[in-house]
């Protein structure tokens, strides 16, 4: 993996990125959560998102939204950070154009983000999200997009996001049609603090993607 400088509307953005030695490997993009706490594209999670992908063979790319760290800017609005987004998947997707499959997938603030590209991005093959901010509750840009994707909670973030996550199981399923496979990981809190709890997450998740990305389901 090598530190990479991408062009943005609001500056230079700070990335890391992976390339396969698979010809024509899948993409990934990997959004981190929200900046305002802290959250950033070399914290656990996002790291363990990464390597997930990057050891099943992805192309893969995590970065820092405009503000953040080496990003250059102000932190941005919803908005001006979906530009970005955008941005960076234009980049991995220009460097790769013999690739057919991308995916994203996103923690907290992030697992939100994923959802509003997806909606933009037709050629969004699969996604993940990994205890999305339960404090959203915006549905109002989901539009029918039928897809598969998975909903990674830990087990201790309590009712409130248990049920959350019921809820946004069942509303992506009736405005969006898409069928979304929940996994909880045991003991682990929204932030996966323990070495056994982000180890978990990151086998699931590479489980799921690689089972989904073989079977060819998601397209």
């Amino acid at each position: 993996m090598v530190d990479i400088i991408i062009s943005g509307e609001g500056g230079k953005i700070h990335a890391v990125y992976h390339k396969s030695e698979q010809e024509a490997a899948p993409l990934a993009v990997v959004l981190s959560g929200n900046p305002h706490q802290k959250y950033h594209m070399n914290d656990r999670v996002s790291y363990a998102m990464f390597r997930a992908f990057m050891d099943i063979g992805f192309s893969v790319v995590r970065f820092n939204y405009r503000g953040v760290n080496d990003s250059e800017g102000a932190i941005g609005t919803t908005s001006e950070n979906m530009l970005d987004i955008a941005t960076v998947i234009d980049w991995i997707q220009n460097k790769n154009e013999d690739s057919d499959k991308i995916w994203l997938a996103g923690h907290q603030l992030g697992a939100w983000y994923v959802l509003q590209a997806m909606m933009r991005r037709p050629e969004i093959s699969g996604f993940a999200l990994v205890s999305p901010d339960a404090s959203v509750s915006d549905f109002g840009f989901l539009s029918p997009r039928p897809n598969r994707g998975l909903l990674l909670q830990g087990a201790n973030e309590g009712e409130e996001a248990t049920a959350f996550g019921t809820h946004l199981t069942q509303i992506l399923k009736k405005q969006a049609q898409i069928s979304l496979e929940t996994i909880r990981v045991k003991n682990a809190d929204a932030n996966y603090p323990l070495p056994a709890d982000l180890r978990q997450m990151y086998n699931d998740l590479k489980a799921y993607v690689g089972r989904e990305n073989e079977d060819n389901k998601l397209l």
